[in-house]
């Protein structure tokens, strides 16, 4: 049976039956949200951020078909990323939404409306251990940057952060020193999860200016992280920039540029 991919959006869920090819509706989420963070842990889909009107994390379960709430994230997020690793599900980045929050609607149908979205937590993760039910104490991405992209490889999380005229890239060690829970009063305890470190930052052409209109995706395949420039409005730019680094040889490459049906496109890796 081939693997079978899931499109969560915001009220709705897709299933994609790679063996079958053939696409079926399935429960939609709990809360509606936009800019949220998802990844798949131990067979089941854990979303988060992305709503004013929760901090909750919900689970859904393909087998049942059912969302439920599993916890709740000790902050609320919105436009962060999510990925996982041995079991623990990465809530990166984002802004905090504040504390207007009680006059705004759930979606944000406009980020910058009346939002009060600090960039206290663009560069912070929260991290949940799915079996033990608790949240991990982690560092913050040094250098006090944006992260704009995110993904998992071969024992490491690695993010791609901006500081508004550069990218820097960095790895994080999930090494577990113990599980350093969240009491739900916004306290963790005082040791930390993992470890970080920079590396060598991707060899973007001279031309591609790093600001708000860049867009990148990031997936992890086996050995590699494949980082893909997705989206650049500004004109004369060409778009769908690829690049590779290996993980191993801690070098990177380019890979061919995406044709242009591919481009604006979000992007996700799959084991076959």
């Amino acid at each position: 049976v081939g693997p079978r991919i899931y499109l969560v959006g915001r009220n709705n869920t897709l299933l994609y039956d790679t063996w079958t090819a053939t696409v079926s509706t399935r429960a939609s989420m709990i809360f509606p949200r936009k800019k949220f963070a998802l990844a798949a842990v131990g067979g089941k889909i854990y979303v988060s951020g992305g709503s004013s009107g929760t901090s909750a994390v919900e689970e859904y379960d393909p087998e049942t078909d059912t969302w439920s709430v599993v916890c709740n994230a000790p902050r609320k997020r919105y436009g962060c990323l999510g990925t996982s690793f041995q079991g623990v599900f990465y809530v990166i980045g984002g802004l905090r939404i504040g504390a207007t929050e009680q006059n705004l609607p759930n979606l944000f149908p406009r980020a910058s409306r009346g939002v009060e979205a600090h960039a206290a937590y663009a560069s912070s993760m929260d991290l949940f251990d799915v079996e033990a039910r608790v949240w991990l104490r982690s560092r913050t991405v040094p250098g006090g940057g944006c992260v704009v992209a995110a993904c998992a490889a071969v024992g490491c999380v690695y993010v791609l952060t901006s500081h508004a005229v550069e990218l820097s890239f960095w790895s994080f060690h999930a090494r577990r020193k113990n599980h350093n829970n969240y009491n739900g009063n916004d306290n963790y305890n005082n040791n930390v999860f993992g470890e970080w470190c920079r590396i060598k930052s991707p060899p973007l052409p001279a031309q591609v200016r790093v600001d708000s209109r860049i867009r990148f995706s990031c997936v992890g395949i086996g050995d590699k992280v494949i980082l893909i420039q997705s989206l650049n409005e500004v004109r004369g730019v060409k778009e769908g920039f690829v690049f590779v680094y290996d993980c191993v040889a801690e070098e990177w490459g380019r890979g061919v540029d995406l044709p242009e049906v591919y481009r604006r496109a979000a992007y996700v890796g799959v084991e076959c």
